[in-house]
């Protein structure tokens, strides 16, 4: 959180619906809405990282950046960081010996529940209001064959359209390429495969070519959560303590998407 100052403005918010990292669905890049405990009034934000959780008790964390009131023309915003249930109890269980051993619990998620859910955070005019930018694999992409080298480039589609200054700035369906930086393979116990991306290149609305410096990372296990059903995805990740995730996505089939931030 940065230092308050004399004109920064402390809030308490509550979400206008519910918000979890077990919800698929939900996105980087995501608008959610919120209210002022006190005045009431309306605020939205924008779903800067999600980080799902993991054995071994890792917790699933949440980044809410870009928090303003809406219709409103001051340039305060704020940003917010939640980790999700530590699972306590269920330690102090397993340490005694009555609960199976933590390892192989799953880390508890995010949840943030309407009038429940109480976060105390900082308006202020020093937070960076980046533009998302979702993209989605127009190509197979996988480690499973060893397919992918090193400064390969990977062709992704932009989801939607991308306005900047409230100007359409990268049409919808324009392909952008990243380029492969560094490749993990996967390994015994935990140790799944990861393909590093550095930067993405795309046309904007007037043909000109830009670079985006915006690394992303993506992991085999991380991806588990948007591929298939609940009951298929339970199978998947138990299988990990045996032998780490390969990377597999398969366009159309899995709805699978990254975000971009565009400075």
């Amino acid at each position: 959180m940065l230092p308050i100052k004399a004109e920064d403005r402390i809030i308490t918010i509550t979400p206008t619906e519910k918000i979890s990292t077990a919800n698929k669905n939900l996105l980087e890049g995501d608008i959610v809405g919120f209210k002022d405990v006190d005045s009431k009034k309306e605020l939205k934000g924008t779903i800067r990282k999600i980080t799902p959780n993991g054995f071994m008790g890792k917790q699933a964390s949440l980044i809410i950046d870009n928090i303003h009131y809406i219709n409103s023309n001051d340039n305060y915003s704020a940003k917010i960081y939640i980790n999700g249930n530590e699972h306590e109890t269920y330690q102090d269980l397993a340490d005694i010996g009555i609960a199976p051993t933590f390892e192989f619990i799953r880390g508890g998620e995010v949840i943030l529940t309407p009038e429940k859910t109480k976060l105390t955070t900082i308006l202020n005019n020093n937070n960076k209001k980046d533009i998302p930018i979702k993209i989605a694999a127009e190509q197979r992409i996988s480690t499973a064959h060893n397919e992918i080298e090193i400064n390969d480039k990977l062709k992704f589609k932009v989801v939607d359209d991308v306005y900047k200054n409230n100007k359409l700035y990268i049409k919808k369906n324009s392909t952008i390429y990243g380029i492969v930086d560094y490749i993990t393979e996967n390994g015994w116990a935990y140790d799944n495969a990861e393909i590093d991306i550095k930067y993405f290149k795309v046309k904007t609305i007037d043909n000109k070519i830009i670079t985006i410096n915006y690394p992303i990372k993506i992991n085999g296990f991380e991806i588990l959560k948007y591929k298939g059903k609940r009951f298929i995805q339970f199978f998947n990740y138990i299988g990990v303590n045996f032998r780490g995730k390969e990377i597999d996505i398969i366009p159309k089939q899995d709805k699978i998407t990254f975000t971009l931030w565009l400075n």
